[in-house]
């Protein structure tokens, strides 16, 4: 177990999320997730006062990892399809890891209004993503790679959505609805997007 208390609180997050995605929140205990750190379970709670509080440390601290793939994306480098797909293939990640601990915040009045709570406290927010990906879209028009006229927020949208909506599907079925796999889906859904945006 390593002593440092910033790798210690990692390797406990790492721990509750695979918890959380290989049986759910009803799963998260804080002597399963001290089993699953290799740490006692008394060393969880040096870190966070109750259960409630890792669940709500592992989405917010998924967010910034993911909102990271975006903002490194640069306007001009690379081609535009490529980078759309990187940033697609890392939404699609991001909900795979978000969407067990989005059903455990919605089962939870109390903890779903403590995690509204924790977001306008912070900086970002689930908004960041759209303006992040905004941001790119807005740079590369002024680049002439990607058509004025489209609105980057629902640029971002229109990546977005499916992805949460691909993966959503994966999680209640237990498998890719459509027989193709994460890469595949990334890249014929932007392959059709830039068909309306590039010039």
């Amino acid at each position: 177990m390593p002593r440092n208390g910033r790798n210690t609180r990692q390797q406990i997050l790492n721990a509750a999320q695979r918890v959380i995605s290989e049986g759910g929140f009803t799963r998260l205990t804080t002597s399963e997730v001290a089993r699953e750190a290799g740490c006692a379970e008394g060393t969880i709670f040096r870190y966070f006062k109750r259960k409630e509080d890792l669940c709500l440390a592992v989405v917010l601290e998924n967010a910034p990892k993911f909102k990271d793939t975006i903002a490194r994306k640069r306007a001009g480098i690379g081609s535009v399809k490529k980078n759309l797909e990187e940033i697609v293939l890392a939404a699609i990640r991001f909900s795979d890891d978000l969407i067990p601990l989005g059903v455990s915040l919605f089962a939870d009045a109390n903890l779903l209004a403590r995690y509204r709570q924790a977001w306008n406290k912070s900086e970002g927010g689930p908004k960041e993503a759209f303006d992040l990906i905004a941001t790119y879209i807005s740079e590369e028009q002024q680049l002439g790679r990607i058509k004025r006229k489209a609105a980057p927020l629902l640029v971002s949208a229109l990546l977005l959505g499916p992805c949460f909506h691909w993966t959503f599907l994966r999680q209640g079925m237990g498998k890719n609805v459509l027989p193709m796999s994460d890469r595949e889906f990334a890249r014929g859904m932007v392959s059709i997007l830039l068909l309306g945006l590039e010039d």
